[in-house]
């Protein structure tokens, strides 16, 4: 009798076992009456989806990026092996909404804010330095040379940008680009005050020297978060970017001008510059959420593949055109610094009038950034890229305008060039660092922050260098040719480079491009 109720007892346990797994949700079958008393453990919870294909569990797991739960097979070992996987919703049972995901975004609304004003800041270097140097007694040429030290500066920043970042973490490597900024520009403003002739030029080179480091370790911990956070529309991403960069170039310009005609040169300086370091503490308590944007995938993907040789993209011809592509739109930049102002003095415009002038390169530049966007986001780059380059071309013809343009300078035409310079410098920057991301993808390496932080590197090395080399050969030319005669060499780098990027557009069309992996 004892032995009976035992039994009776063991069966009535494994059937309410078996029941209770049967009412779950999503079941299709019943369970066998098993044997042995089973140990269930680890099952899903309430609301998660459960698939069976011979009896197979699966085992819903949060993904760290997307927010989705993506399904992996979990196999009980007293069940066949087979298992049919199904992509599973989100923990609330429905995709997330635009509230949910702005939420989620929210911490880089203080990083979108820092990007505005820190352009605003630095777009008031190019309009009106040439202004005081030359109220000082600085030549052209020589206070060309404080243009590329700047860039001398960004281009040794860019050349450790990413290594610094891999060596601390993404949010020292953005604070300490953020914070030296802010240094430079009150500092910067000051020069104000400094002596004329070589003591200023030896200051201001001084100055620019830790200012365009510290902007650039800002930049690229500043791309390759944006850029592996949405990893999948980085077209978009870079375009939005470059708009914030455009819109912050043209309210710094605007800005600029009218504080300078209210008092003099420094104020523009402190007011931009304490307006960027605003949100710093910010930024440092969200540390966190920089340092994880690529969540513990990414991690897991450069400790798996720790031997990734990213240096075999510099013998890349079509990586490389991308690179040369977006340096162009930094050396028009370099060309631009040290003599569209000069050149300006002919209309005796105001300080107001002078930045009007670039407000309108800087908001087609804007412009152009949604459009390139848009054309990355179709990979339409190699197109675009093409047009971007044409409209550049066109803007060096009209803004002298060229020698054999038998007509007198007028400022509308000069507007015209602004706005065609604006629209092809946004189209080989953003299009040429969006072609510079894919190529990396399609060559077999991970998509992960710290792929975005090699092209982030790559792109402002390459970018910097041009518009290191630029500002010194432009004050040359104007000195000895002329201001019109100068812009047709701009005009011929820019067509000459024009049937390497048809070409390139026109194997795309008509040749599939095959993956290339040489990760080894």
């Amino acid at each position: 009798t004892c032995s009976l109720r035992g039994v009776q007892t063991a069966f009535g346990r494994e059937q309410k076992i078996s029941d209770q797994i049967n009412a779950r949700t999503g079941n299709v079958q019943a369970l066998p009456f098993i044997m042995s008393a089973p140990v269930v453990s680890n099952m899903p919870g309430r609301g998660e989806r459960e698939i069976f294909d011979n009896a197979s569990f699966e085992r819903p797991q949060n993904d760290v990026f997307s927010g989705e739960k993506s399904a992996t097979k979990r196999t009980f070992p007293w069940y066949g092996s087979s298992t049919r996987v199904e992509p599973a919703q989100s923990s609330k049972g429905a995709p997330e909404g635009c509230l949910q995901r702005l939420k989620k975004d929210a911490w880089l609304f203080p990083l979108v804010y820092c990007e505005f004003w820190i352009s605003a800041a630095f777009s008031l270097f190019q309009p009106f330095f040439p202004v005081l140097a030359s109220s000082k007694g600085l030549e052209a040429w020589k206070y060309g040379f404080v243009f590329s030290a700047m860039k001398l500066s960004m281009f040794l920043g860019s050349l450790f940008g990413d290594k610094f970042m891999a060596a601390t973490s993404p949010v020292t490597c953005y604070l300490l680009g953020q914070g030296g900024f802010f240094l430079f520009t009150i500092a910067f403003g000051c020069l104000y005050w400094a002596p004329g002739g070589n003591i200023l030029l030896g200051l201001s080179i001084a100055l620019v020297t830790i200012g365009g480091c510290t902007n650039t370790l800002y930049l690229v911990s500043m791309f390759a978060v944006f850029t592996t956070r949405f990893r999948k529309n980085t077209g978009y991403i870079v375009a939005f970017l470059e708009f914030l960069w455009g819109s912050g170039n043209m309210v710094g310009s605007a800005i600029g001008g009218a504080l300078i005609d209210v008092w003099a040169f420094p104020l523009p300086f402190f007011v931009l510059g304490t307006v960027t370091i605003l949100l710093f503490p910010v930024i440092l308590k969200m540390g966190s959420k920089l340092n994880n944007v690529g969540g513990e995938s990414a991690s897991n993907e450069c400790a798996d593949l720790p031997h990734l040789n990213y240096n075999k993209f510099f013998r890349d011809p079509e990586f490389l055109a991308a690179m040369i592509s977006l340096m162009l739109s930094w050396i028009m930049l370099g060309f631009n610094e040290p003599t569209l102002e000069p050149s300006l003095r002919d209309f005796n415009l105001t300080s107001t009038g002078t930045g009007e002038v670039f407000t309108a390169q800087f908001a087609s530049y804007a412009v152009g950034g949604i459009i390139a966007g848009v054309m990355c986001a179709f990979d339409l780059e190699l197109f675009y890229v093409v047009l971007g380059t044409s409209f550049s071309a066109m803007g060096y013809l009209l803004v002298g305008p060229a020698p054999f343009i038998r007509h007198t300078r007028k400022l509308w035409v000069v507007y015209i060039s602004q706005v065609l310079m604006g629209l092809g410098m946004s189209a080989q920057f953003i299009c040429g660092y969006c072609r510079g991301l894919k190529l990396v993808e399609i060559r077999g390496y991970p998509d992960n922050i710290r792929s975005s932080g090699f092209v982030s590197s790559s792109v402002f090395t390459f970018a910097v260098f041009g518009s290191m080399v630029a500002p010194p050969v432009a004050g040359y030319l104007v000195d000895t040719v002329g201001y019109r005669n100068a812009t047709m060499a701009m005009f011929g780098l820019l067509v000459a480079w024009l049937p390497v990027l048809l070409v390139l557009w026109l194997k795309s069309l008509f040749f599939v491009h095959n993956s290339r992996k040489f990760i080894m």
